[in-house]
């Protein structure tokens, strides 16, 4: 029995050093960070066409909260349907009513990430 382990130690340590050695060569995969802010960093400009939009009541910020179904052209492909909510200043409201086109910024690798563009509003994600 001795003689097994005396053997078998110095072999599964020299494996356990070629497996720890091999593993540390190989690169690792960088996971994705995929935050609000991150998506908002890398969205680009692009347009829209309110097709609903329901407002809420006024905060004691004067904002509303206001959900919208809009029609997204993004530039370099089709236009598509996106839900979105968001603050909207009481002085901005009329812009977001149902026919109106808003300049917004959307995450390409997120299409559903829906911004607006300015301070004029906030988005609820």
């Amino acid at each position: 029995m001795i003689d097994i382990v005396a053997f078998a130690l110095p072999i599964l340590t020299i494996g356990f050093f070629v497996w720890f050695f091999l593993r540390m060569r190989k690169p690792r995969k960088k996971a994705v960070k995929d935050d609000p802010a991150t998506r908002l960093d890398r969205a680009v400009w692009a347009w829209a066409k309110v097709l609903s939009s329901k407002q809420g009541a006024l905060n004691s910020f004067r904002m509303a909260r206001v959900e919208m179904q809009l029609e997204v052209h993004m530039p370099g492909s089709p236009a598509y349907q996106a839900k979105t909510t968001w603050l909207v200043e009481q002085d901005a409201l009329p812009s977001v009513e149902v026919g109106k086109e808003i300049a917004l910024k959307v995450d390409p690798q997120g299409p559903q990430y829906v911004y607006p563009n300015g301070t004029w509003a906030k988005s609820l994600e």
